[in-house]
């Protein structure tokens, strides 16, 4: 009987393997009763167990490795379709025709949330939100043909978009599709590039404040310097210049459109008509004014006077011939840097104004006498009508001595005037109404021949009326 060396199942003689195991029985010596040595057939068993053991490995072992070629194979089959799915899907989803057509679409329905993710600058300084997008967008709403313009631009830079790397900043486009760098590190990041824009301000003075939005930007740090702000979205933008000085407080609003550049800086001057002066007089005592405001200066201390702007009115004080004269005002418009204060036209209205005051008083001094001398003739005939062109009609003065004249008659007194001098004049700047105080002295005679002298003092107001050209007394005390 003959057995399988390895598993020890029963095997044919004519078998050449084990159909067990697969053992190789040729020229194998099989387990059956012989007189082999027990040492000889160790060996043999040995020996033909470890050619088994190598057999059984070399099999398994090409088996396992075709398995493995297979799914090798499979996975980069799979990945290769998968990477160009991707790569397909990437460049349809980032095609650069859609960021200009999404351009485009957010501007038109205000899409401003959008359009800060789109939207690029190369300079870290400026800051993309949505409310800095507006001024570009109100700019695009009132200016549609520049709109229609930069919409044509950035439809043939998807023909051939810009490298940001490579990208100058002097380009003529304010707006321009470029690529930015990667995305999902294969695939090109388009984006709206924006070129900054900056303004450029100069004024003539110093701390003078600028503000955009209620938000101070910064001010002027020396007399006749210029300053860059920036960088800014593109657009139109209000700018507020503010000074607060000695003499003049000034707020301004000046509008700049940061479009109309070349090379993307606007230009903007403030206060032009700012400026300092020498100030001088005939009076170098004189106190200045400024918008009618005391400056707490006098002329002789007024060298490099300001700053003031060209709308500012200035004018002085000095106290000539015993009245406090104003001079001439002056406006400080243009570029004069002297200004000589002049008090020769005060003089003269004063002098006018003298020469009328005493023909005014000369007038009034005649009225009285007039009204004094021509009552004493109305009571003694007893006829109102002498001093009516000196009475105000229908005033209470008026109406008193249409009762007093004949009450004065029937006392049977004659009086003749003496004397009417005015003590003291309050005339009006217009010289229209008034007050005098007058000393006046009569004779009465009675009718038994005494004679007696008698003072009064009045104080009659008066006006001018100008259908007699002439003074009148309205009121007596």
């Amino acid at each position: 009987m003959k057995f399988c060396t390895k598993c020890g199942k029963e095997v044919k003689e004519e078998q050449t393997f084990c159909t067990t195991c697969g053992n190789d029985l040729k020229n194998k010596t099989m387990g059956k009763n012989n007189n082999s040595t027990i040492e000889e057939q160790e060996v043999e068993e040995y020996q033909t167990s470890k050619e088994d053991n190598s057999f059984e490995r070399s099999t398994d072992s090409n088996i396992k490795s075709t398995k493995k070629s297979k799914i090798v194979i499979a996975v980069v089959a799979i990945l290769v379709v998968a990477i160009v799915v991707i790569i397909q899907v990437g460049n349809a989803l980032l095609n650069p025709r859609k960021i200009a057509t999404r351009f485009q679409q957010d501007i038109v329905t205000n899409n401003t949330a959008d359009l800060e993710k789109i939207l690029y600058c190369n300079d870290a300084r400026l800051v993309i939100n949505s409310n800095n997008i507006i001024p570009l967008l109100n700019y695009f709403k009132k200016n549609p043909s520049y709109y229609n313009e930069v919409i044509q631009n950035l439809n043939n830079d998807v023909l051939s978009p810009k490298d940001i790397n490579n990208f100058s900043v002097t380009s003529s486009n304010t707006l321009t599709l470029t690529n930015v760098g990667k995305k999902f590190i294969i695939f090109p990041n388009y984006k709206i590039s924006i070129k900054p824009s900056f303004v450029d301000i100069t004024t003539t003075v110093k701390d003078v404040s600028f503000s955009i939005n209620n938000v101070i930007i910064g001010k002027s740090e020396t007399d006749k310097s210029t300053k860059q702000f920036g960088p800014y979205i593109p657009g139109t933008y209000s700018i507020i210049a503010n000074y607060k000085g000695k003499y003049v407080n000034l707020s301004k609003p000046y509008l700049v459109n940061l479009l109309d550049t070349s090379d993307g800086i606007a230009k903007l001057s403030v206060f032009e008509d700012m400026n300092y002066l020498n100030i001088t007089s005939d009076y170098p005592d004189a106190e200045i004014f400024v918008n009618s405001k005391d400056t707490n200066l006098k002329v002789k201390d007024a060298t490099n006077f300001g700053p003031i702007d060209g709308e500012s009115k200035i004018y002085a004080t000095s106290l000539i011939g015993g009245k406090k004269l104003k001079s001439e005002e002056y406006s400080t418009s243009g570029a004069a840097e002297n200004l000589n204060i002049s008090f020769e036209q005060a003089i003269n209205n004063l002098n006018n104004a003298q020469a009328q005051l005493e023909e005014v008083k000369s007038q009034l001094n005649d009225l009285l006498n007039n009204y004094a001398s021509s009552l004493a003739d109305a009571i003694n005939t007893n006829n109102f009508s002498l001093i009516d062109y000196y009475l105000t009609y229908g005033s209470e003065f008026y109406k008193q001595q249409q009762v007093n004249v004949p009450g004065s008659y029937l006392e049977g007194n004659q009086e003749s005037l003496v004397s009417a001098i005015v003590t003291s004049f309050n005339i009006s700047d217009d010289a229209q109404s008034g007050s005098i105080t007058s000393s006046e002295t009569y004779n009465f005679v009675t009718v038994d021949g005494i004679s007696t002298i008698k003072t009064y003092n009045h104080v009659y107001k008066f006006q001018y009326n100008g259908t007699t050209s002439s003074y009148q007394f309205t009121n007596r005390k």
